[in-house]
């Protein structure tokens, strides 16, 4: 049954223009982004004297700037691959076929998530040019590469699972990718304000409730237990929050 209806999800994505947009605007951007990075790390290396150039670290000034800057690409792209999820179907009353038929409110929720993440896998293939070109430039260490993606799938996913909540509790799409951004940005705030909050047990409260701080951590290959827990406990949660939003129909 989920395949079934995971199937229909992506095959939903694909059989419309929208995928293709998001896909060729992400690459777009991502190239850009990749080639401004590069320039700007070459120009850095000229003007600086012969033997400071080692201080300018390549992995951060490019690789791990660029996994960065996709990251913040995510704020926009999957709001709006989410908003109409649940809120489109709201609106076309569509939901009730799903009750008609033998599917529970989790596993719909669950194909609805992973048909989002297949789309994010797609957008991030159009990436795996980048690890080539740094091979090139001397960064062979595909375990570095290896995390900075595992970081921003992990992110991908919480994103996600947070935009498929907010699509759940809307039936208007521009008003559930809104609360799926402000809900990042929050996540994002969070993780500032406790690196900006003098009381270390608050700061490490919030620093450890923020979504930013376990990103930038796997990002440069610290994978920790609690890290991990960290983003199977926030898509759990919010996978729980939008079967339980679905299930108000019964109330």
């Amino acid at each position: 049954m989920i395949f079934a209806l995971w199937k229909k999800e992506v095959d939903s994505y694909f059989s419309s223009p929208l995928a293709y947009v998001l896909i060729g605007l992400f690459s777009l951007i991502t190239g850009i982004m990749f080639f401004n990075l590069l320039v700007t790390y070459s120009d850095g290396i000229q003007a600086l004297p012969q033997n400071m150039t080692q201080d300018i670290s390549f992995v951060e000034e490019v690789v791990v700037r660029l996994f960065a800057n996709i990251n913040f690409l995510f704020l926009f792209f999957i709001p709006l691959i989410t908003m109409r999820l649940f809120s489109e179907e709201k609106r076309l009353e569509t939901l009730d076929l799903y009750w008609l038929a033998p599917v529970k409110d989790w596993q719909l929720v669950l194909a609805k998530g992973l048909a989002a993440a297949t789309l994010i896998i797609s957008l991030l293939l159009m990436t795996l040019v980048y690890p080539l070109i740094i091979w090139g430039v001397g960064v062979q260490d595909f375990t570095l590469l290896g995390t900075a993606y595992a970081s921003l799938f992990l992110n991908a996913c919480a994103y996600i699972a947070l935009g498929l909540f907010c699509s759940s509790i809307s039936g208007n799409q521009i008003i559930a990718a809104l609360l799926s951004i402000l809900g990042i940005m929050f996540l994002w705030m969070i993780t500032w304000g406790g690196h900006l909050n003098s009381n270390y047990i608050l700061s490490e409260i919030f620093t450890y409730i923020g979504i930013t701080s376990h990103f930038e951590k796997i990002l440069r290959g610290l994978v920790g237990t609690q890290d991990l827990i960290y983003y199977v406990t926030f898509i759990f949660m919010f996978g729980f929050l939008t079967v339980k939003s679905l299930g108000r129909r019964n109330w």
